[in-house]
C-alpha cells in the first residue's frame, strides 16, 4: 500500500529468498506524467513468463516493459529488476547504492535532504495555497542534517501547540504539520522561529508551491494568460514574479522554489529563471516530469529538477533525465511521491548516483524509512573509512 491506497508491487522469487519493490502514488500530477499518459494501457503479462528476461540488461528490460505496462507497474518492475541485477552481481543487502555507483560510473555522494515540515495545498486540509514548506539543513554531514531536521520538526510542533493550540499539530499527507492557517508569511515566520530555537543559521527554507493547483489558463481575444489566486487575492504572471521577489527579500532563508508557476506558463518560467535564478533554486517538477523531452525543451526555465521514477516509468528513463541534468548544470533532486511505501530505493539511488539533493518528506511516519537507510549507509561509509573502532 501507498499511504493507505493500493499500489503495485513486483516480486522476483529466487527460491531461497524473494526480492520486492513497490511503486508510490502521487497526488499532484503533471499533465505529461507517464502515470497519466499510460493509465488506460492494457497490461501484457506475457513477457514476465519468459525466463530469458533474467538475462537482459537493465536498459533492455526497461525498454521491453515500458510499452507493455502502466507507469505504476513498470516502476515496480524496473526497480525490482535493478535489485535483482545487484543481487546477481553480489551487491546484497545495504550495498545496492554501491552497485548503482559502479554500474552507472558515478561517484558516491550523500545528498542534502530537503525535509517537509509543514503541509498545505492538496497535501493538507487547511487553507494554505502552497503545497510544501520544507527545510534544507546545513550541517557537517548527512547524520547532522537529519538530526537538525528532527530538532526543527519537533520545535515547530511545540510552537504550533503553544501559539495556535494542540489541534494545529495534526499532520498532512507527507508527515508535515497541517495547521489551520492560510497566511504564507505567517507560516514562514513560524518556521523561522522553529529554526532559530536550536539551529539559528544552520538551515535554509524551501517551498514546493505546486502552482498548478491555484492557477488557471485564460484564453481571450487578447491571447493566452494565466491567473493565480493566493489566499483569495488574484495575481497575473508578472505579479507572481514580483510576489516571489518580495517573499525572498523578506525571508532570505528561502533558497528553493518548486513549481512556482503553472506548467504551461512557459515565458514566465523563463523570465523568473533570468530574474531570480542567481538567488534561488528554480525547481521543475510538473514542468519537466523526469522526461528528457521536456528537460531539453525547458532547460532554460530551471536550474534544478525533481526526478521521480514513476513520472517516467523506468530506472533507465529516470537515469537519462539525471544525466541530462548533470551535463547541463541543473541540480538533481531525487524525490519521493506524496503517497509513499516502505521502499528505500530512492535513498540508494541518491547516494549511488551522487545526487545533489534527496526529497523524502517529513522526518516522521513512513518517511523515516528513507532517512534511516541514509543513516545506515553513512554509518557504513564511516566504518569503512575509519575502521570498526
Amino acid at each position: 500500500m501507498s499511504s493507505g491506497e493500493f499500489t503495485e508491487e513486483a516480486v522476483i522469487d529466487l527460491g531461497t529468498e524473494q526480492i520486492f519493490e513497490t511503486a508510490p502514488q502521487g497526488m499532484t500530477l503533471g499533465l505529461n506524467e507517464a502515470s497519466i499518459l499510460t493509465k488506460d494501457k492494457t497490461t501484457d503479462n506475457a513477457i514476465l513468463s519468459d525466463l530469458s528476461i533474467f538475462d537482459l540488461t537493465q536498459e533492455d528490460f526497461d525498454n521491453n516493459i515500458a510499452s507493455k505496462f502502466t507507469s505504476q507497474i513498470s516502476t515496480a518492475l524496473s526497480l525490482v529488476f535493478m535489485k535483482y541485477l545487484a543481487y546477481k552481481a553480489k551487491f546484497t543487502g545495504q550495498n545496492l547504492y554501491k552497485y548503482i555507483s559502479e554500474k552507472y560510473f558515478k561517484k558516491i555522494n550523500f545528498p542534502s535532504p530537503v525535509f517537509n515540515i509543514l503541509n498545505g495545498g492538496m497535501h493538507a486540509g487547511n487553507k494554505l495555497d502552497f503545497c510544501e514548506f520544507m527545510i534544507i539543513p546545513k550541517g557537517k554531514d548527512i547524520g547532522d542534517n537529519i538530526k537538525i531536521a528532527s530538532e526543527i520538526y519537533l520545535d515547530l510542533k511545540k510552537i504550533l501547540k503553544k501559539e495556535l493550540g494542540k489541534k494545529h499539530t495534526l499532520v498532512g499527507r507527507e508527515g508535515g504539520f497541517a495547521p489551520d492557517i492560510s497566511d504564507i508569511e505567517f507560516t514562514l515566520t513560524l518556521i523561522k522561529q522553529a529554526i532559530n530555537l536550536r539551529n539559528f543559521g544552520n538551515c535554509k527554507i524551501a517551498i514546493d508551491v505546486a502552482a498548478n493547483n491555484f492557477s488557471k489558463k485564460i484564453i481571450s481575444e487578447l491571447g493566452e494568460s494565466f491567473e493565480y489566486k493566493i489566499n483569495g487575492e488574484s495575481f497575473s504572471s508578472q505579479e507572481m514574479i514580483e510576489y516571489y521577489q518580495k517573499l525572498i527579500t523578506k525571508f532570505p532563508e528561502i533558497t528553493y522554489l518548486e513549481d512556482l508557476f503553472h506548467e504551461q506558463d512557459i515565458e514566465t518560467w523563463r523570465h523568473a529563471k533570468n530574474t531570480l535564478g542567481d538567488r534561488i533554486m528554480i525547481v521543475g517538477d510538473d514542468l519537466t516530469v523526469t522526461n528528457i523531452k521536456y528537460l531539453e525543451k525547458y532547460k532554460d526555465c530551471i536550474n534544478a529538477c525533481i526526478l521521480k521514477i514513476n513520472q517516467v516509468g523506468t530506472v533507465t528513463d529516470m537515469l537519462e533525465a539525471y544525466n541530462f541534468c548533470e551535463a547541463n548544470n541543473i541540480k538533481t533532486i531525487i524525490s519521493q511521491r506524496s503517497g509513499e511505501t516502505d521502499s528505500d530505493a530512492i535513498s540508494h539511488l541518491s547516494v549511488g548516483l551522487g545526487s545533489s539533493f534527496i526529497k523524502a518528506g517529513a522526518p516522521a511516519r513512513e518517511r523515516i524509512i528513507k532517512y534511516n537507510t541514509l543513516l545506515r549507509l553513512w554509518d557504513i561509509s564511516i566504518i569503512k573509512h575509519y575502521g570498526n573502532k
